[in-house]
């Protein structure tokens, strides 16, 4: 079962300038829910999450700047 590539989004500045709020929203949230969360495995997995938001925003200011 092949997957083919899915074409990417087309958006205005204002949508991608929504999308980094969210992940800063995202990004400053995450701390407080990995410092409160009981289970390792979840701890583990937001984490990965908080890596992966920093990351994606790392990439949107580089292709802002």
């Amino acid at each position: 079962m092949s997957t083919a590539p899915q074409p990417q989004p087309v958006l205005s500045e204002a949508e991608w300038a929504l999308v980094v709020e969210l992940l800063e929203r995202e990004r400053g949230e995450l701390p407080a829910e990995i410092h409160h969360t009981r289970t390792s495995a979840l701890r583990e997995e937001l984490r990965r999450r908080l890596d992966m938001v920093e990351g994606l925003l790392a990439r949107l200011r580089g292709q802002a700047a």
